[in-house]
């Protein structure tokens, strides 16, 4: 008798030892692993929502402004560069972008600022021809950085001289053209289109040739008063490629059939005029043009 009640007793404990067991692990599945899982699932809806993302580089974009503000430009100026390397994909890197090539290009521009200038004293002989050539610049840098009004030169004359040591780049992707100085980011443009050659093959090597400025098909020198309203070509050698202003009128391709006119095929680089003109003022023959995707 004592034996069956001892049996009966060892059956009930592990009778409730399983039940516990049971008891256990449906809490911990109830209150751990449901609760998890549920977490996760609100994970994953909140990073498919819209919600704002924080910018990691919008306290440095911020402290960089506000040390050009303060007139510390140069600080705030390679804090922004700082800006481009270590966070390329904040969305502050847009407008640090511009900040940059305003600045970059007021600098260029400006006499005050000598850094990669040089004042160089006019010699017997010397034309503004001869001067570009001898310091890799050309003719229209000389006369926008002296503020020339014609192209007689003295001996004696004081001339501000700066090489242009730009490079381009067209990315297609982004529609932008970007001037590269030394290796390093210089200014940005936004193209209002980019038509490329059929046979141009892409990523592509490119070398810009001489560039022309024309009024009515004839050429117009950098000191002519009607200067501003001609119409600039930068072209690419060996390519059909040409930085330019949207052609006001296009041609009609001859032989099309009746009543179903045909543009005639032009490509390039297509600018606002504004834009072209500040390119078209930091270009050279010979510099270097790339085009990525």
């Amino acid at each position: 008798m004592a034996k069956a009640q001892f049996k009966l007793l060892i059956f009930l404990i592990t009778v409730g030892l399983a039940g516990g067991s049971l008891a256990v692990a449906w809490w911990f599945w109830e209150n751990v692993l449901q609760r998890e899982e549920h977490a996760l699932e609100d994970i994953a809806a909140i990073k498919k929502s819209d919600m704002p993302r924080i910018d990691p580089g919008a306290k440095r974009f911020e402290a960089a402004v506000d040390l050009i503000r303060q007139g510390s430009l140069e600080q705030g100026r390679e804090a922004l560069y700082r800006l481009l390397q270590q966070f390329p994909d904040s969305p502050s890197c847009v407008e640090a972008r511009r900040i940059i090539g305003e600045m970059n290009l007021d600098a260029f521009f400006s006499p005050k600022q000598m850094q990669g200038k040089r004042d160089y004293i006019v010699q017997p002989g010397n034309g503004l021809a001869l001067i570009a050539s001898k310091f890799d610049t050309s003719i229209d840098l000389l006369v926008r950085l002296n503020n020339l009004e014609g192209s007689m030169l003295h001996p004696g004359d004081h001339l501000l001289v700066a090489p242009l040591d730009f490079d381009f780049g067209v990315d297609l992707s982004q529609k932008t053209v970007v001037i590269v100085r030394k290796g390093r980011f210089f200014k940005e443009y936004s193209a209002i289109d980019v038509r490329l050659p059929p046979n141009m093959r892409v990523p592509a090597e490119l070398t810009i040739g001489m560039k022309s400025a024309t009024i009515a098909g004839k050429a117009v020198s950098s000191t002519d008063p009607r200067y501003v309203e001609a119409e600039k070509w930068i072209p690419a050698l060996k390519s059909g490629l040409i930085i330019r202003t949207v052609p006001a009128a296009r041609a009609v391709v001859e032989g099309a059939p009746a009543g179903q006119p045909q543009e005639a095929a032009e490509y390039g680089v297509f600018l606002r005029r504004e834009d072209l003109d500040e390119i078209y003022a930091l270009t050279r023959s010979g510099a270097k043009l790339t085009i990525v995707r």
